[in-house]
């Protein structure tokens, strides 16, 4: 998320991920320990903190991203289009029969 937006508050964080505020500032914190991450005073609101990536961490994002895309290539990228519709068609059907819907 904070690849795609920048700079967000923690609590904004904290919402769109779906979490407890207190298990973000957790996790912030230590992804700041680990320089992958910087926090700042929200400009605009003093008592809020934005969270922005460090550039260690869109360096560990783009290299985790690159990763994830040659996984995707070795395992689908033999994969004809009609395997590949196939594919489609039945995790389709399967997130179907997770929600309940047919």
């Amino acid at each position: 998320m904070l690849g795609r937006r920048g700079a967000v508050r923690q609590s904004v964080l904290a919402q769109e991920l779906g979490q407890a505020p207190r298990s973000v500032t957790q996790s912030v914190e230590a992804l700041e320990r680990e320089g992958l991450v910087e926090r700042t005073a929200d400009p605009h609101d003093g008592r809020s903190r934005l969270v922005r990536l460090a550039p260690e961490g869109a360096k560990a994002l783009a290299a985790g991203t690159a990763a994830g895309e040659q996984v995707l290539r070795e395992v689908f990228g033999p994969m004809g289009a009609e395997q590949l519709g196939n594919l489609d068609q039945l995790l389709d059907a399967l997130r179907a029969g997770l929600s309940g819907g047919a």
